[in-house]
């Protein structure tokens, strides 16, 4: 039988609260068998670890008596979980010995189970939430006995789904990508070989055939923006299968929605951690070309080749990073740089405004929001200047005669939570000495 002890926390509140040593379980303390990381989706299925089971705390106290037995006060076993398209997670224990189980969930609520597993084994079953759960495993009498904890998303008593499948804990062979929205150049393009030793058609259901590494080709974290799409394709003479694994453990393949016999996996994007894998339709291994973009499929680049040396916001700021949260003085908060640079404003922005910018930025804003309702960057200078930011979604903002005096620029937007970053140009191809003023309450 499965119980919810939800009442159970004012008990171990009060518990603690009169300092009476090895009274409960007390989440509080580092688990004795470690702490582990699973997305759902998680390889292999079931994660099992090795425990002693038992302790000196009579669970019955604890919990109520809503089940018996005796735990430690420690957690055995700590799970920071994220969760995905499953929807279920299961905590079970096989011993020999007649075991307990004990689950503090995210929300803070107690789960206790004696047999409903297996024979004399606990089985609790959770709609999964994301977050950390804490994991007991007691005995019905006294003594300590070895254990199994297994953590699963399939239903209690199958078989593993994917036993050696792809494992996204895994470092990727050929890197990980910071990619934010708005990334240039795109496509992102990283070289492979493709293919493994894994039947990626039973890690898949069989939704696709062939055959791909262990371990992720390429892992990419994303910070998401205003595109609606983010495309994961490959280029290769030999026929290509492509798996991802997104954010929220959901795993995709495909086989041949590309060009000809190449495959394409189109998201609508989610920030966080892909994990991705190019693998062949036969057993062969094959040189590959991994893409990765925000772009219709096969369209032409967003900027031309010329401009892959432009702008980047990958590189360190010129004058500083600064850190202001909504309030912040004195208002303006005003910057000295020098304006101008080699890469042309209008070719970045679509023709939005003129002039020229550095490669790195010359300023980066780490900003925290707050009740004002917008925010000012304008430039201050004896010359033609322009400005260009690209927001926290990504979003690559321009202007060159907004602001005050006529030639000065002046960007207003609601503020965003997150890093901006900045470049102050020139309307020539000179530099020029230039105050960049950022405020919630006016323009410069």
């Amino acid at each position: 039988m499965k119980y919810r002890c939800a009442a159970l926390g004012a008990a171990l509140v009060a518990a603690a609260g009169l300092s009476v040593p090895a009274a409960a379980q007390n989440y509080n303390l580092n688990p004795t068998y470690g702490t582990y990381n699973l997305q759902s989706g998680f390889l292999p299925d079931p994660q099992t670890i090795n425990v002693i089971a038992g302790g000196p705390n009579n669970v019955s106290a604890a919990t109520g008596g809503q089940c018996a037995g005796y735990a430690a006060e420690a957690p055995d076993v700590r799970i920071n979980f994220s969760g995905g398209s499953f929807d279920r997670i299961n905590f079970s224990a096989l011993s020999d010995a007649d075991t307990t189980l004990i689950v503090n969930d995210p929300n803070g609520t107690w789960w206790c189970d004696d047999d409903s597993g297996n024979g004399l084994n606990p089985l609790i079953e959770l709609t999964p939430i994301s977050g950390q759960y804490d994991i007991w495993v007691g005995t019905y009498s006294p003594n300590t006995a070895p254990a199994t904890l297994a953590v699963s998303e399939l239903p209690y008593g199958s078989a593993p789904a994917q036993p050696a499948g792809p494992d996204y804990t895994l470092n990727p062979t050929y890197g990980t990508l910071n990619l934010r929205s708005g990334f240039l150049p795109d496509p992102q393009l990283v070289q492979v070989v493709a293919g493994g030793n894994t039947d990626v058609g039973a890690m898949t259901n069989y939704e696709c055939a062939g055959y791909a590494a262990t371990a992720p080709d390429v892992r990419v974290n994303f910070t998401g923006g205003s595109f609606d799409r983010i495309n994961f394709s490959a280029d290769s003479s030999a026929d290509t299968t492509l798996i991802v694994n997104d954010p929220q453990g959901n795993w995709h393949c495909d086989d041949d929605s590309g060009e000809g016999l190449d495959p394409l996996v189109e998201l609508t994007p989610m920030s966080g951690q892909y994990d991705i894998w190019v693998g062949t339709y036969g057993r062969n291994t094959a040189q590959a070309t991994l893409a990765i973009s925000e772009l219709p499929y096969g369209s032409a680049p967003a900027m031309p080749p010329a401009q892959s040396s432009g702008p980047d916001y990958s590189l360190n700021p010129t004058y500083g990073t600064y850190t202001l949260r909504s309030g912040f003085t004195p208002d303006p908060f005003e910057v000295q740089v020098v304006a101008g640079g080699s890469n042309s404003a209008s070719n970045w922005s679509g023709g939005q405004c003129a002039g020229f910018i550095a490669d790195a930025p010359d300023v980066r804003l780490m900003f925290q929001g707050g009740s004002f309702p917008e925010l000012y960057f304008s430039v201050g200078s004896g010359s033609d200047t322009t400005l260009v930011i690209n927001d926290p979604n990504g979003n690559w903002h321009c202007d060159d005669d907004s602001g005050n005096e006529g030639l000065n620029p002046l960007l207003r937007m609601a503020p965003i939570s997150g890093q901006y970053d900045i470049w102050v140009g020139t309307y020539g191809s000179s530099t020029a000495n230039a105050v960049l003023s950022i405020s919630e309450l006016y323009s410069r």
